[in-house]
């Protein structure tokens, strides 16, 4: 009996034994795993680039480089923080800041288990240059000129900023004109050109019968500032169109009929050049008799036509996607979109 006992006694002694080992070398497997129940977390990295926009340096395109390592499932969200300035949950946004300055911004990426990392760049914004048209005259058989052709427009209107400038030598700033032509760009054939004056009150130049330069109070003109046009235009197709005019917000005149200061014989001409309404737009300076070294500075040209019974642009123009020193003759820059009577005409931007 008691060799019985004894075999029955290390028996369970040795299936004790193996009872705790199991379990020690369980508990140390749970250790291994760092308690999350045989699931790795993730490693997560955050990192990006910027780069301004070339045309709005106001804008910013934000590249996310960011890495999810140690888990299956690598996608992640995005969370970003301009600076205060705006969020977004885009994975690589396009954002435009509200003004320039400086602004911290911030990533945040989140893996699909919850773990997340963030990392931080400052940036430097700053405000765009106004790009523009500067119009000159360097030759004393032409003046300088852009010029946009488009289909004809019954019923439309331009809108434009202008301002005229001294240049570095030291000559009188010569006059502006604002033109508007039908299918003849020939003075006597004009619907309606202006006369832009530094100084003194604007004119009429070509179009304006005397009883509308009787009726018309022009503004003087300024140097250095932005003026707003508006040049307006109806043509029914049968007899001479009106036009209305308005600058820096002032109306000068309203529905006045267009004319010919050709004298009689030029009037079959003139009403068949203009009949169908507007198709040539001319921004002149100088004249053809001398040079400048002044500039005619046009910016934020927009073309419309209501044609149709609703307003739509035609063409428009900020020259915000140019670069400074463009030559605007299309037999120059095939970019141009501009007429190949185009000539002294050049993108500047303002210092």
């Amino acid at each position: 009996m008691k060799n019985v006992f004894s075999i029955l006694n290390k028996n369970v002694f040795l299936m004790m034994s193996l009872f705790l080992s199991f379990a020690i070398i369980t508990s140390c497997d749970d250790d291994d795993d760092g308690g999350s129940g045989g699931t790795d977390l993730s490693q997560v990295i955050a990192n990006f680039s910027s780069q301004v926009d070339a045309v709005n340096s106001l804008t910013y395109t934000f590249t996310n480089s960011s890495v999810v390592n140690g888990i299956t499932d690598n996608s992640f969200t995005s969370s970003w923080d301009f600076g205060g300035d705006g969020v977004s949950t885009e994975e690589s946004p396009t954002y435009t800041f509200s003004e320039e300055g400086t602004y911290d911004v911030v990533l945040t990426v989140t893996a699909t288990d919850g773990v997340s990392n963030s990392t931080m760049e400052t940036i430097e914004v700053t405000a765009p240059k106004n790009r523009y048209a500067s119009i000159s005259d360097s030759t004393d058989d032409d003046t300088g000129e852009l010029r946009y052709l488009t289909d004809s427009i019954q019923t439309g209107r331009v809108t434009f900023n202008y301002r005229v400038a001294a240049g570095p030598v030291d000559m009188d700033i010569q006059d502006g004109f604002i033109n508007v032509s039908g299918s003849s760009t020939t003075g006597d054939f004009a619907l309606v050109e202006v006369r832009l004056k530094d100084e003194v009150p604007h004119e009429w130049r070509e179009g304006a019968s005397d009883e509308t330069i009787a009726a018309s109070n022009f503004p003087v003109g300024l140097v250095g500032v932005w003026v707003p046009i508006e040049v307006s235009w109806a043509a029914n197709g049968v007899t001479a169109p009106t036009f209305s005019l308005s600058i820096d917000g002032q109306t000068i005149i309203t529905d006045a009929v267009s004319t010919t200061n050709g004298g009689d014989g030029d009037v079959p001409g003139h009403l068949a050049a203009v009949i169908n309404g507007a198709h040539n737009f001319q921004w002149k300076y100088a004249s053809n008799s001398t040079i400048s070294d002044g500039q005619f500075h046009v910016d934020d040209i927009v073309i419309y036509s209501s044609d149709s019974g609703a307003e739509v642009v035609v063409f428009e123009d900020d020259f915000q996607a140019r670069t400074a020193g463009d030559n605007l003759d299309p037999d120059v820059n095939a970019d141009s979109p501009y007429h190949p009577n185009s000539m002294d005409a050049t993108v500047l931007e303002d210092e």
